[in-house]
């Protein structure tokens, strides 16, 4: 089985998809599928590799429209591969409107899957332009994904597919590096003395407004602790001007590397995802937090989030963009241990039950074998 996904930065940069992709496309590898992953390099620079078994294939980006990456290269680089390696089955990763015009062009006429991981949301010129236009005359997935009912509720895919091509394959997060091993607690410990064995509460995620990190910071404001704030973007040196201005403190690490994240997580008090828009669709860097033990705070979105973190059973819920609702969780969570604690682990079993890497890759799998021999079928069918 040769599999083609289209991701917009895998194994390039921490984004919840591109973990995602990453753990599943290695998952698959693991399994014995030929995995090929397209990717944009913003930087130009990158080569194709093999990562745990996938084949990378980096395409040079020149430029945006908003959100939107555009790599003119892309067409003729999958034609090269489909002809080379002859795909099954392409898999999207939505929304990402260049790849779905792509992915349309592959020839040989493969099976398609889309992952539908949230809608799209800000675009309100472009958006319903490519989603009029895509109905219309762009291919069709044979099947799509969601990591959670939530999100094959959204109105967008009824463009798409019909009830019965929709399935929810929850994501898979590997508990593994996640582990409280001794060099991690070391790591741990050492940061908390960092700064200064203060309460910490925790947040990460590229500094784009759907975030709401803003609406954090404010909230900070009213809290007795220190904000551990990852990642950065384009929003960054307003977040620190905004910081500034109501006297909060904040540690702003930058990116975090990997390797060091589940440190960061450990010595945290209490996880934060404080999301102000439907963007946010699922969250994985809350249930990385929960592997931890940790307790959440996160916010209405009536999506994915909070069928992963649900509100009194492994996290604390708020109106998104209400600062006074924020503090006010957040600081019940670190003047009752006990039930932060309760929640930590509640969290921790919910991971480990429902969110199994081994789990999202059968599902995937047996979804690839189900399509393929249904297109079997058919063509067998055929008169001839």
């Amino acid at each position: 089985m040769r599999i083609l996904h289209f991701s917009k930065y895998a194994f390039q940069r921490p984004g919840g998809v591109e973990r995602h992709v990453e753990v599943l496309t290695r998952g698959l590898a693991d399994a014995g599928v030929d995995i090929s992953v397209l990717a944009y390099d913003p930087s130009g620079q990158a080569q194709p590799r093999t990562v745990a078994g996938v084949h990378v294939e980096p395409v040079s980006t020149f430029g945006h429209v908003g959100s939107q990456a555009i790599a003119p290269g892309m067409l003729a680089r999958v034609r090269s591969l489909a002809r080379e390696r002859r795909f099954d089955i392409v898999h999207q990763h939505w929304p990402d409107p260049f790849a779905h015009v792509i992915a349309s062009l592959v020839p040989a006429s493969p099976l398609h899957v889309a992952s539908w991981h949230t809608d799209i949301v800000r675009q309100r010129l472009l958006g319903p332009l490519y989603l009029n236009f895509a109905s219309r005359m762009l291919r069709k997935p044979d099947a799509i994904i969601g990591a959670t009912a939530a999100h094959l509720r959204a109105s967008q895919i009824d463009r798409f597919a019909p009830p019965e091509r929709r399935h929810v394959i929850p994501y898979g997060i590997d508990t593994t590096p996640l582990l409280p091993t001794a060099a991690v607690m070391q790591r741990a410990q050492a940061l908390r003395q960092e700064f200064g064995q203060r309460p910490l509460v925790f947040a990460l995620g590229r500094h784009v407004y759907y975030k709401g990190f803003d609406v954090l910071i404010e909230a900070m404001a009213q809290v007795p602790a220190l904000l551990v704030l990852g990642g950065e973007g384009p929003l960054t040196s307003d977040l620190r001007e905004l910081a500034t201005r109501h006297s909060v403190h904040v540690h702003f690490t930058g990116p975090i590397a990997e390797a060091d994240l589940p440190a960061y997580f450990h010595a945290c008090h209490v996880f934060c995802l404080p999301s102000s828009a439907p963007t946010e669709a699922f969250g994985i860097v809350q249930a990385e937090a929960m592997a931890c033990g940790k307790p959440v705070v996160n916010t209405w979105l009536h999506n994915g989030v909070n069928e992963v973190a649900p509100n009194g059973i492994c996290a604390l819920t708020v109106e998104p963009g209400d600062a006074n609702a924020l503090a006010a969780a957040l600081n019940h969570l670190l003047t009752h241990p006990a039930q932060a604690n309760y929640l930590g682990q509640a969290g921790k079993d919910r991971v480990r039950r429902a969110f199994t890497v081994e789990a999202m890759v059968r599902q995937t799998l047996d979804l690839y074998e189900t399509l393929l021999n249904d297109a079997a079928n058919s063509s067998s069918a055929l008169p001839r």
